[in-house]
């Protein structure tokens, strides 16, 4: 029976997204994958907190976390695709296994830079939110593009996927939305203090450039070999 995944590219209201939108000169600038078409099952890479833009990883997402409690239209585009039964299994193993690992997957801020730079590289167990979405399919077997998951920009994914477009307008207006709270949007939206946020930043950064110095040890390793 076939069934069918959703991915989500969005313009999210936040700071960081305005940024990424005027360097990149893109119009959107997050992108989710969901599970079911009421986007209760959406995953990404993004900020684990409303209080700091700094600090991401996979988060559990929802209307609520797109729009970060704001009463701002948030343009989405939804594109259904459909696939086997078995390729839907590949993908959420995928996405609950980065979910629920306890090797603790970090937002790529480092590649968030490089899409700007134009300097893209993957580095060991960390994503960018449209690298996770294009990965997740990947995992499926299901390619779309010759591009590599970390080469690709919310607009690529736009491009690449016109021909499953199923919605295209503001969040709030999406028909089958889920309108209920749950506790990961309550966990989203508890602030804590200064003091806790500093320490988590600089863990944070510390582990993705950690991360990125043993990706780059091991690659001219493995190039020195051959």
């Amino acid at each position: 029976m076939e069934k069918y995944v959703y991915v989500i590219i969005s313009r999210t209201p936040t700071s960081t997204g305005k940024i990424v939108r005027k360097f990149l000169k893109e119009k959107y600038n997050h992108a989710s994958i969901s599970l079911d078409k009421n986007l209760s099952q959406m995953y990404s890479f993004c900020r684990l907190s409303v209080s700091n833009p700094l600090v991401g990883g996979i988060v559990h997402e929802s209307v609520f976390t797109l729009t970060i409690g704001l009463k701002e239209n948030v343009p989405i585009n939804i594109y259904r695709i459909p696939v086997t039964a078995e390729k839907y299994e590949l993908i959420s193993k995928f996405i609950y296994g980065v979910y629920n690992d306890t090797e603790v997957y970090y937002y790529n801020f480092l590649q968030a830079i490089g899409l700007i730079n134009n300097k893209r590289h993957a580095i060991y167990k960390t994503y960018i939110c449209t690298e996770f979405v294009m990965e997740a399919l990947r995992q499926a077997g299901i390619r779309l593009t010759t591009l590599e998951p970390y080469q690709i920009t919310p607009t690529d994914i736009c491009r690449i996927m016109g021909k499953f477009i199923c919605y295209s307008g503001n969040i709030d207006d999406y028909p089958f939305r889920a309108q209920i709270k749950t506790k990961n949007d309550e966990i989203f939206f508890c602030k804590t203090g200064f003091f806790y946020e500093g320490l988590h930043t600089i863990k944070h950064f510390w582990m993705v450039v950690s991360r990125d110095r043993s990706s780059k040890r091991s690659s001219k390793s493995k190039k020195s070999r051959i």
